[in-house]
């Protein structure tokens, strides 16, 4: 089972990608925030390993995780007492796009400038 202190990690391999990438804030704390949605949505509901790929080209990030769940990511309506099933309207309020295909769920943002990097 992965590790939920993975999630620290990963925001601040993320922070540091989108620094060396060129992104200003607040977009990078935009991008971090989704980040950790998705890595905690994957191991908290995935199956297997969780990768996490970040591509910066051209203006647009997009971020991409997958695991072995082959069940969509899914927008939900959380209640004013439900303590989880938020994660992913933030991400639709944050993201200029985003979808999901079951073991892949991205988004993507799209920034003043950024220098081309994988």
């Amino acid at each position: 089972m992965p590790d939920p202190l993975a999630v620290a990690d990963m925001r601040s391999s993320t922070a540091a990608f989108l620094g060396r990438a060129g992104v200003r804030e607040p977009m990078v704390d935009n991008v971090v925030l989704v980040v950790s949605e998705f890595v905690t949505n994957a191991i908290e509901h995935g199956h297997g390993v969780i990768e996490l790929v970040l591509r910066a080209v051209g203006g647009t990030v997009t971020v991409s995780v997958t695991d072995e769940n082959p069940a969509p990511a899914v927008l939900q309506q959380a209640g004013p007492d439900d303590i989880s099933g938020r994660g992913m309207a933030l991400v639709s309020a944050l993201a200029d796009r985003w979808g999901s295909s079951g073991e892949e769920t991205w988004c993507e943002f799209h920034c003043d400038s950024t220098r081309s990097a994988a």
